[in-house]
């Protein structure tokens, strides 16, 4: 295991690494709005504490000295950092298609409008992040399964 590969994919998330007696802290520092899925994290092994940024939240992952722990709680961590950029460019993605759809209805007449539809290409199914999480999990706003991309066309055009 090199360390370097471990960290890399979330350094810009780390505070701090620390010894504490037989375990180690990862404290990480996460924009506030990130949500930390219970189906993750462990009770007991994760505390919260204060940043100086109010729009952060810093969060401590707690794993016993132990390679096996320790990588585990390293793929916590890179989940939930996955799945809260991949909710972000969900969230991006989203108000673009809301502009489109503004701008495609202040352009068009409404003979237009009322043959609007939405078409799924089955070709072109987007790969989901590979995550394991509960389908009953509802601490996230917006759904974990497979999302594939939107084309939005005027018919007759």
């Amino acid at each position: 295991m090199s360390l370097y590969k471990e960290l890399s994919p979330f350094v810009e998330y780390i505070h701090s690494i620390r010894k504490l007696q037989s375990y180690l802290s990862f404290d990480m520092i996460f924009p506030s709005k990130w949500a930390i899925p219970k189906s993750i994290v462990e009770e007991g092994k994760i505390v919260a504490f204060e940043t100086e940024n109010q729009n952060q939240k810093g969060i401590s992952f707690v794993a016993s000295i132990d390679e096996s722990e320790i990588s585990k709680t390293l793929s916590k961590i890179s989940k939930i950092i996955k799945i809260n950029k991949e909710k972000e460019l969900k969230e991006k993605l989203f108000k673009e298609a809301v502009e489109q759809l503004k701008s495609t209805f202040e352009k068009n007449d409404l003979d237009k409008l009322k043959n609007l539809y939405f078409d799924f290409n089955e070709e072109d199914i987007t790969p989901e992040l590979d995550v394991d999480l509960d389908e009953s999990d509802d601490e996230l706003d917006y759904e974990q399964h497979e999302q594939e991309p939107i084309d939005t066309e005027l018919a007759g055009q």
